[in-house]
């Protein structure tokens, strides 16, 4: 019995293997195809000694050009606000007070209220920043791809 199963794969086989081989045709490669391959690489080693044309920059090309603008324009930006503020804390330049002209009382916070709020978001920040770093680890990594 299993030489029938096995003389009957092998018949299914060989049906399904001259099938594809009737279904797909290789041209012949013949000298026309030899010559325009030659004639290709002719034609490329001659345009590499013929010296580069200049092209206008893509639409990637420059919008990444006003990216770098815009990112240094920020960089700047943020340097120099915080430049303002360290030297306004620590050398005794003092900002200008700002004066709304708003009539409304500040809320009254506890000491105790404000020690917690500091501790807790204290944990936090600081489990988020070590959650951040072992990211960039291979347990990390591990543990990323097991969520994905």
């Amino acid at each position: 019995m299993s030489d029938l199963k096995v003389s009957k794969q092998k018949h299914i086989e060989a049906r399904l293997d001259r099938s594809l081989r009737n279904q797909v045709r290789a041209p012949r490669l013949d000298r026309s195809f030899d010559a325009a391959v030659w004639g290709r690489i002719a034609q490329q080693e001659a345009n590499a000694g013929a010296p580069a044309v200049k092209l206008a920059p893509s639409r990637a090309h420059r919008a990444s050009r006003w990216l770098s603008v815009i990112n240094s324009v920020g960089i700047t930006l943020t340097l120099g606000v915080a430049l303002y503020f360290a030297l306004g804390s620590l050398g005794g330049i003092e900002p200008p007070p700002l004066n709304v002209g708003l009539d409304v009382s500040m809320p009254m916070i506890s000491e105790d209220m404000l020690q917690g709020v500091v501790r807790v978001l204290g944990q936090v920040l600081g489990a988020a920043a070590l959650v951040f770093g072992l990211s960039f680890t291979s347990f990390g990594r591990r543990v990323r791809a097991s969520f994905s």
